[in-house]
């Protein structure tokens, strides 16, 4: 929150310790080559959706729900302002990263060798650079721009928790509005899916990824829609009912590949931010088994595997990043534990979810203090040498 600028804009990317290095930063969306301290497109809207939780987790704190509301307030209004222009409740992303889902198969024919993990994308980059990121400009201008379903549907969540926080009715209102654009503009009926919207004409992206049941998280969802969502689908074993976790595509679409596949990560491996999101729809929607089961999947991926950043649906293989926060998401699925449990010992990780996150809160400690060490050792050569220092990537 403390990155944001006083417009209510706040960076996808914030580089806390230095500006981006000089030779990650031509493919940063920042404003220029040298010298920025964070990138100049957004995140994916969750922010107030997160304070509220973290709210609700402590009573202990109770101003902690309001202490941010006139930044929140800032922050959705200027994605109102900004990357809404047609003003149909539906808010645009203009780099498939904002999105979260990077690399998704359901971005290629809209951004095409501009595309994530293509050579392309450093122009896309530098085109936005041209325009300052000026999103209305850019929506204006060209057609790689699309209304996502995913961040819709986040936004849409995030608008409640900051009615709720707030107690201003303008934020349910608006969110009535994205989740009934969403149902209107998005959902074909035909397939029993919800289509991203590209371009300036709207072109819808006909690739089934998780994001087409993204909607299944707004309890104001019809329910015949979500009924045809979780059976024809989420409950199929042809496209996404996989031994374990939810796939991030269709597993019959055929840009489907459930492992590592050349740094494109979203093109099938399941990720526990997918069952965050889906499993409790699945339980207000009366199927409460698969939600166990797929639930039971993600543990037994933990359990084998650790917290990795995703994992093969098919054969439960932990891949890329290891003790990887957001996969701790998991916990907030499982039962609540109703009596106090004996204090492991902080020993690496030897087959328990408990046990790996112990070993990785004293990882991360661990980590904070070689960081502070270092920067101490920084400074102490600086004043050492008349205030000169070296320059680092």
């Amino acid at each position: 929150m403390r990155g944001g600028r006083l417009d209510g804009f706040i960076p996808h990317t914030i580089f806390w310790h230095d500006a981006a290095g000089w030779r990650r930063a031509p493919f940063y969306a920042t404003h220029s080559l040298r010298g920025d301290r964070a990138t100049a497109h957004i995140q994916t809207p969750v922010l107030a959706l997160a304070w509220e939780a973290v709210a609700a987790a402590s009573p202990d704190e109770p101003e902690f729900g309001t202490e941010a509301l006139d930044a929140l307030r800032l922050h959705y209004d200027w994605l109102d302002r900004h990357r809404d222009p047609d003003r149909d409740g539906l808010i645009s992303i203009i780099h498939p990263d904002e999105s979260g889902l990077d690399d998704s198969p359901k971005y290629d024919s809209v951004f095409g060798w501009m595309s994530h993990y293509r050579p392309g994308y450093f122009w896309l980059v530098e085109r936005s650079r041209r325009l300052r990121y000026d999103s209305r400009a850019i929506i204006a201008r060209y057609d790689e721009h699309v209304e996502d379903v995913l961040v819709n549907v986040f936004y849409a969540l995030a608008l409640r928790a900051l009615a709720r926080l707030s107690g201003e009715r303008v934020y349910d209102e608006r969110a009535q509005h994205t989740a009934q654009a969403l149902v209107t503009r998005c959902w074909d009926e035909e397939r029993g899916l919800f289509w991203d919207l590209a371009g300036r004409d709207h072109t819808p992206l006909r690739v089934s990824t998780w994001s087409s049941l993204a909607p299944l998280a707004l309890p104001s969802l019809p329910k015949p829609i979500a009924q045809r969502l979780i059976e024809e689908h989420l409950l199929d074993p042809r496209r996404y009912r996989s031994p374990f976790g939810i796939p991030s595509v269709s597993m019959e679409e055929p840009s489907f590949r459930a492992g590592w596949h050349l740094f494109r990560c979203w093109r099938g491996p399941s990720w526990m931010n997918t069952a965050w999101l889906l499993v409790p729809a699945l339980r207000r929607h009366g199927f409460q088994a698969e939600a166990n089961r797929i639930v039971a999947s993600c543990l037994t991926l933990v359990e084998r595997h650790g917290f990795r950043e995703y994992y093969n649906p098919l054969n439960g293989e932990g891949l890329a990043a290891r003790r990887f926060g957001w996969s701790t998401l998991l916990v907030d699925l499982l039962p609540p534990v109703t009596e106090r449990q004996p204090q492991l010992p902080r020993t690496p990780f030897h087959g328990s979810a408990r046990e790996e996150l112990l070993s990785m809160g004293a990882e991360a400690a661990a980590e904070t203090s070689r960081l502070i060490g270092a920067a101490a050792r920084k400074r102490l050569w600086s004043s050492r040498n008349g205030g000169a220092s070296g320059e680092s990537d």
